[in-house]
């Protein structure tokens, strides 16, 4: 289950690093976030739990340290899996 909920991340990751154009040319700090598939692998891995498992925060505050290790977790899985598929990618041919 977990696997899936990173997977998820790496969607939301995927989505606003290559999707939401419009948040470009906006600032240079947010130019360089959203160049960056760690930095976005976080920010979408705490968003990803709150679709997951947010619910608890209310009657677990506590859970918040879960929170930032499943963010954490995201942002190398993010990392590793873009830096996997660009890899797949370079040795594709196009022409085939």
């Amino acid at each position: 289950m977990i696997l899936l909920w990173l997977l998820v991340a790496y969607g939301i990751c995927f989505g606003i690093q290559n999707k939401l154009t419009f948040l470009r040319g906006k600032h240079e700090t947010l130019d360089k976030l959203l160049e960056c598939t760690y930095c976005t692998g976080f920010h979408a891995g705490w968003i990803a739990w709150l679709g997951y498992e947010g619910h608890r925060l209310v009657s677990e505050p506590w859970c918040f340290i879960e929170l930032l290790w499943f963010a954490l977790a995201s942002s190398g899985f993010c990392y590793f899996l873009d830096t996997l598929i660009r890899l797949m990618e370079s040795y594709a041919d196009p022409l085939d």
